[in-house]
């Protein structure tokens, strides 16, 4: 059975996160042709409508990448970015969406490997799911 085409979204730390997503590109690792990377200063920046926004645009799935609470460079940001995704999470079930398809995962500067199989893997999940069933991007075109 043919799997459908999704599209996957990382909001990455800048810091641990990105040098390893930036290390894996300067390796030459393969990263899946449908996964979009956004950069951001800390986890803890982004807020709940920036993550449901995500979903809104046409994210299938999206995959947070954060750096360790004790190596985190502004104190308290993976709190406040786990706290916003559990919320996150709550909120997928009664969109129709499921909390499946938003997902956390640590990382240190040098997992580069980790993080292209991380990616990798939460594609083929995302794939397996197919497209998220309640994307109003995909709704309007039909139309």
């Amino acid at each position: 059975m043919a799997r459908a085409k999704v599209n996957i979204l990382g909001i990455a730390c800048n810091w641990s996160p990105y040098c390893c997503y930036n290390a894996a590109g300067q390796a030459g690792l393969e990263l899946p042709p449908n996964f979009r990377l956004m950069r951001v200063m800390c986890i803890g920046r982004i807020n709940q409508a920036l993550i449901l926004r995500a979903f809104e645009s046409g994210a299938d799935g999206l995959i947070v990448l954060e750096c360790e609470d004790a190596d985190c460079r502004y104190g308290p940001g993976p709190e406040v970015g786990h706290s916003n995704v559990a919320r996150v999470r709550r909120l997928l079930h009664y969109l129709g969406i499921g909390q499946e398809r938003l997902v956390e995962k640590t990382f240190l500067a040098d997992q580069k490997q980790e993080l292209v199989d991380t990616l990798w893997d939460f594609t083929a999940e995302i794939e397996a799911m197919g497209p998220n069933p309640a994307n109003p991007q995909r709704e309007r075109k039909a139309s």
